[in-house]
């Protein structure tokens, strides 16, 4: 019987909140001829320049400033990872109040005035100085951005990391970072000597915003010279059921009113604008995978003992779906220690 070309292997992959099983089909090694590969290169060679020249130029702002369906897998993926690795840590908020299961961060990134750069400036001069800061300061290493327009086509950024930052440390950093580029100070030109009538004309939103909200918004930036806008959300993210999954939700959702004006005029036609980032930590983990016939002892613990998990057949694979938080306690253990394993493996460290 001749020999097949392939080999069939049954494989299973471990991700936070699924798991696939699936065959690989592996292209038998044989001994060629020296004078064959030669040939084999130069039509591969051949083929290639082939596809060069014959390729159409791609469409300028090609992504439309809009998360592709397969970056939103990853960015939701990526969230995932970090939320199921992160350790739960004792934490005091910039109000004295104390969280006893701080997991994860999630930090809204503004500008306070009108957007006067390119967004590709604003992140490379303001964004990646406050993640230096961030890491020099509180030792972040694990984290996913994320790039969005407001409706006024300014730019903002979603940061989820499990590396605990206060908002006043975010905020003193990020305003310092955004005045390299002058905002702070055209926020503070636009509000000095602003009378309160103008200002509860311009923010009362038909009355949506109280008085005495109002009120105390003005008094804050009077009393600060208006020199300390507020630029920055931060969200402590506790022990919750999927929480990860509604972040990565959130940061990956696209505009619902199309492709803004003022971004398009602003932004160059070249453009090539990064819309998201992870940590290199984040970005060497993947999946765990697995031989069927080589498991070892932990993921087949992990894999008999799973409840409420969903399961879907397709052509070439099924997977399991299942949330880690709907497991008992010693399956959320042995899962942990799956993916404590992995990430150990490729030098991840989750913050103390």
């Amino acid at each position: 019987m001749q020999d097949s070309k392939y080999s069939v292997v049954d494989k299973i992959s471990f991700r936070p909140n699924k798991v696939v099983f699936y065959k690989q089909f592996i292209l038998n090694k044989y001994d060629v001829p020296q004078e064959n590969t030669r040939e084999i290169k130069n039509i591969v060679a051949v083929a290639s320049v082939a596809k060069l020249v014959n390729r159409q130029v791609t469409v300028s702002n090609r992504h439309y400033f809009e998360i592709s369906t397969k970056a939103s897998s990853r960015i939701k993926e990526k969230v995932t990872w970090l939320y199921e690795l992160a350790r739960n840590k004792t934490v005091q908020t910039s109000s004295g109040k104390v969280l006893y299961s701080f997991k994860m961060n999630f930090i809204t990134l503004t500008i306070p005035s009108i957007q006067r750069h390119e967004t590709a400036i604003i992140t490379k001069e303001c964004l990646n100085q406050f993640l230096t800061e961030c890491k020099h300061n509180f030792n972040l290493q694990n984290y996913v951005w994320r790039l969005e327009f407001q409706k006024n086509g300014n730019a903002h950024y979603h940061i989820a990391t499990d590396t605990f930052i206060s908002y006043e440390d975010a905020k003193l950093i990020w305003n310092r970072c955004l005045n390299k580029l002058g905002y702070i100070d055209d926020y503070q030109e636009k509000f000095s000597g602003m009378s309160f009538e103008k200002y509860r004309e311009m923010y009362s939103e038909n009355g949506v915003v109280p008085f005495e909200t109002l009120r105390a918004r003005y008094g804050r930036g009077c009393a600060t010279k208006w020199d300390s806008p507020n630029t920055v959300d931060v969200r402590a993210v506790s022990n919750a059921k999927n929480i990860a999954f509604y972040i990565a939700k959130y940061i990956t959702k696209n505009s619902q009113q199309g492709l803004n004006t003022i971004v398009l005029a602003r932004e160059p036609e070249t453009t090539n604008l990064r819309l998201w980032f992870c940590s290199r930590s984040l970005s060497a983990l993947d999946k765990i995978e697995l031989f069927c016939d080589e498991w070892n002892e932990l993921a087949e613990k992990c894999l008999s003992a799973l409840d409420n998990v969903k399961r879907y057949i397709f052509d070439y694979c099924s997977v399991w779906y299942f949330n880690v938080s709907d497991q008992i306690f010693s399956t959320k253990r042995d899962l942990w220690l799956l993916y404590r394993q992995y990430a150990s493996e490729r030098g991840y460290i989750p913050a103390i």
